[in-house]
């Protein structure tokens, strides 16, 4: 039986949507953390969060298709 991999642009989706969502909730838990302490954030945690949160997401869903897309593939 063969192996089903994901090909390295599908990979490299995967990493990079997982890190700019990360990046993007630790934004949002420094925003809400800066709101209780009564500071006002700075932008570029609010561009961090509103674009980066999408971004990931997105990247995410476009590994999986690239590996539905893999394995539908037929096996030669």
């Amino acid at each position: 039986m063969p192996v089903s991999t994901t090909g390295p642009a599908a990979r490299a989706s995967l990493i990079l949507g997982v890190v700019i969502t990360a990046v993007s909730f630790i934004a949002l838990l420094v925003i809400l953390g800066l709101y209780f302490a009564d500071i006002i954030p700075h932008q570029s945690l609010y561009w961090a969060t509103l674009w980066g949160f999408p971004a990931g997401f997105a990247l995410m869903c476009l590994h999986l298709l690239l590996s539905l897309g893999r394995r539908r593939q037929p096996m030669s």
